[in-house]
């Protein structure tokens, strides 16, 4: 065997040795009949303004495909989350310049609109909490004046959040920010006509979070955190897509948007986009190449 061909065999057994290593992401793709009506709505929308309104900076990685894509075809996009620290805010700016036009913060320290840090751990801020208890875990009047502020200035006719139902996982943070979008547009105080909240189909969450569970028990913490949290909010998960996004044309900017984060926040998005650190765009994004919605139109 000459040099060349030996050299050859030794790169394709590493390859192959490296991709069995890799965790099979395929099991966490949904069902075969999970497939939805693909989103003609945007399309129609004459007035192409788009605000995401999050909790934190990274809650917006599960549908910054479909922020990508839009940006592409005229859509002007801005994104609104609470403060997480001067290096870390800076940081979502630059990597929100690739695919959206502006990422901003409420004006807002933390100790401002979570009134309950002095009772709780902060390794708890993150465990659910029953409805009832928002009144006195959150200051909504301050956020909603804000949020009520920057959204009829900005005038946008879809906003992107995620789920009031669970809030993708059961943070707190996430349920609050999504249902006050939610009951502010249905109260018309903020004008909108659609609210797009990024989820999964029911056999991704359900391996996803199967996934985390084991992971955390493995570290030596609970796992029945997706338990808990459908048991306190009193539902059995994410609301269902109502509709789907193709993304592979927008591996790229997702896959460069995901790891703009540092390796910490890279180990946390890591949680439910799985894996992701260990493909290529165009590897990852073949498997998962639809993002999904619950559509609501705010009549």
């Amino acid at each position: 065997m000459n040099k060349n061909r030996f050299v050859l065999l030794v790169c394709l057994v590493l390859i192959l040795v490296s991709c069995n290593e890799r965790e099979d992401i395929s099991q966490f793709t949904p069902a075969t009949h999970e497939v939805y009506p693909e989103d003609s709505i945007l399309k129609r929308i004459p007035n192409k303004k788009a605000l995401i309104v999050i909790a934190h900076d990274d809650d917006m990685s599960v549908m910054t495909g479909t922020i990508s894509k839009l940006n592409k075809q005229g859509w002007t996009i801005k994104v609104i989350s609470f403060h997480k620290g001067a290096a870390r805010d800076s940081a979502h700016q630059v990597a929100c310049r690739e695919i959206l036009d502006s990422a901003m913060f409420f004006d807002l320290d933390y100790s401002q609109w979570r009134t309950d840090l002095t009772e709780r751990g902060e390794e708890d801020l993150y465990l659910p909490i029953p409805r009832e208890e928002f009144p006195e875990t959150f200051d909504r009047g301050i956020v909603e004046d804000l949020l009520t502020k920057h959204v009829n200035a900005y005038n946008p006719s879809v906003i992107f959040s995620l789920d009031h139902l669970i809030g993708a996982y059961g943070h707190p943070e996430h349920v609050f920010i999504s249902q006050l979008v939610l009951d502010l547009a249905q109260a018309k105080k903020i004008s909108v006509e659609y609210i797009y909240q990024s989820v999964y189909t029911p056999h991704m969450a359900e391996r996803i979070m199967k996934r985390h569970s084991q992971r955390m028990v493995e570290w030596g913490f609970k796992g029945d955190g997706w338990e808990n949290a459908k048991r306190v909010y009193k539902v059995n998960g994410m609301p269902q897509p109502t509709t789907q996004v193709s993304i592979f044309s927008e591996a790229r900017e997702k896959m460069d948007y995901l790891t703009s984060y540092n390796e910490r926040e890279q180990k946390t998005i890591g949680f439910f986009v799985p894996a992701f650190q260990e493909y290529s765009a165009v590897e990852y994004f073949k498997t998962f190449d639809r993002e999904f919605f619950n559509v609501i139109r705010i009549d």
